[in-house]
């Protein structure tokens, strides 16, 4: 993944994985190597999640958000 990169997965089919199963609809940010607390991220009240893969050299933020592309609401 390019640093800088943003995607969005907001479709009901998406599935992370056996163990996670469906998620919520989200955007994806890509950064190289920030700091997830200057992004405002895992703090509390945040609705900014970080994966900070160092192997990668790569900061991930998602953001959930509240429609799938249906338009139908996330319960």
């Amino acid at each position: 993944m390019e640093p800088g990169a943003m995607c969005y997965m907001l479709s009901k089919q998406g599935y992370l994985d056996d163990q996670g199963g469906h998620w919520h609809p989200h955007l994806m940010f890509f950064v190289s190597q920030a700091e997830p607390a200057t992004w405002g991220a895992d703090l509390p009240g945040s609705p900014v999640l970080s994966f900070h893969e160092t192997w990668e050299h790569l900061t991930t933020f998602l953001v959930p958000v509240r429609q799938w592309s249906d338009g139908t609401e996330d319960r």
